[in-house]
């Protein structure tokens, strides 16, 4: 090699190392000048605004609602056990309704044996140990295990629905939001279920602070802002989604109160709290669930897929939380909640009575349970039950 390549060579490192030494300074200096930067203002004018409260805080104070201070009857065991009464009814309805044909009847479905027709070769739609005339098989529905219950303050179930999103090729058409639409327009119905009373001139769904929702899955950011805008109490959901991220506890800490210092937004409550085990059950078999089909994606292994084609040209592994709740597991989770549901022996029955005459007592609760259940069981078409 020449002197002078080897000349230039030296320059050229002296040259870099010096300009990566001024850079390296010049970050460090910006660093320490951004740190020491007074922190940026919160897009809101009133400096006590929920916003402005948690601006620089963890993000975990925003995800986290302290039950304990935004719905102190939890703590109540008589309360509790009101709750388990619609989780459990919620349960047994989507047992009822159950249909894990979100590819179609046709194919195979490797996680959900139990639930194929082997004399029709086909999927069932529909669980029914006697199907009859009065009832509709939907083993052609395309839709998902995804439902809620409204039931107002009192204790009377007002109306249900389920996630319709392939029905109307729409990922918009959720349980919470269609059920909330329509509690709005619940206001001329002729129908066998008695949807209560109402404010006069005024829909079902005027006045909804004293509603609670119960959900199967944990609800996402449409949803929450629907029951937000539709100011319902609370919610109480059986699963947690991991895809929604707690937006109904971000929504919660920063909806604020009203006047009357009620919560802008539904509080948002997992079945956990209210001594259900389904909640760990479910949130268990999913994450077991993803796992394994992610694992068997990688193998190749349709034996473990979710869904396979008549033709074999599509092998599904989607690991969404959705095809777990067309499988067989699911389907053994929400079938044990249904017979809980059946069995249920209460252990305040009489709660209510003496604390707050105007509620219902958990004994009435439970009938009112059974008999809407009956009502759906021949009414209900996976949700919308009333003939609007």
């Amino acid at each position: 090699m020449a002197n002078s390549d080897d000349l230039n060579r030296r320059n050229f490192l002296a040259t870099t190392t010096t300009v990566a030494a001024a850079a390296a300074g010049a970050i460090a200096e910006s660093a320490q000048a951004q740190e020491h930067a007074p922190a940026p203002q919160p897009p809101v004018v009133d400096p006590h605004a929920p916003l402005a409260n948690y601006w620089q805080k963890q993000v975990f104070e925003l995800a986290h609602v302290d039950l304990a201070a935004a719905a102190p009857e939890l703590a109540r065991d008589d309360i509790k056990e009101r709750h388990r009464i619609f989780s459990l009814l919620l349960m047994k309805l989507i047992r009822r309704f159950w249909n894990g044909n979100k590819s179609g009847p046709l194919g195979t479905y490797p996680r959900r044996a139990q639930q194929r027709d082997a004399s029709a070769d086909r999927y069932r739609g529909d669980m029914l140990a006697s199907p009859d005339s009065f009832r509709v098989n939907w083993d052609r529905y395309l839709g998902h295990n995804i439902a809620c219950l409204a039931v107002d303050g009192n204790g009377e179930i007002i109306d249900f629905d389920f996630n319709h999103n392939n029905v109307f090729r729409s990922t918009v058409e959720h349980a919470e939001s269609r059920l909330i639409r329509r509690l709005f327009s619940l206001t001329n119905i002729s129908d066998s279920w008695n949807t209560g009373d109402r404010l006069p001139g005024k829909s079902r769904g005027f006045s909804l602070n004293s509603v609670t929702l119960y959900t199967s899955l944990e609800s996402c950011a449409q949803c929450s802002g629907i029951m937000s805008l539709g100011q319902v109490k609370e919610v109480i959901y059986l699963q947690r989604d991991p895809t929604t991220y707690v937006v109904g506890n971000f929504m919660f800490n920063l909806a604020g109160k009203d006047s009357q210092n009620r919560p802008l937004s539904p509080i948002p409550v997992p079945a956990s709290a209210i001594d259900l085990p389904v909640f760990d059950e479910l949130n268990t078999a999913y994450k077991a669930f993803f796992e394994d089909i992610t694992d068997a994606k990688k193998a190749n292994d349709k034996s473990r897929a979710f869904y396979i084609s008549p033709d074999e040209t599509i092998v599904d592994y989607d690991p969404s939380i959705t095809s777990f709740l067309c499988s067989d597991r699911a389907l053994d989770i929400f079938s044990d909640g249904a017979q809980q549901f059946d069995a249920l022996t209460l252990k305040f029955p009489r709660a209510s009575e003496q604390a707050q005459p105007a509620k219902w007592t958990n004994q009435k609760c439970l009938q009112e349970a059974k008999r809407f259940y009956d009502y759906a069981d021949i009414e209900g078409y996976r949700g919308s039950p009333h003939k609007l």
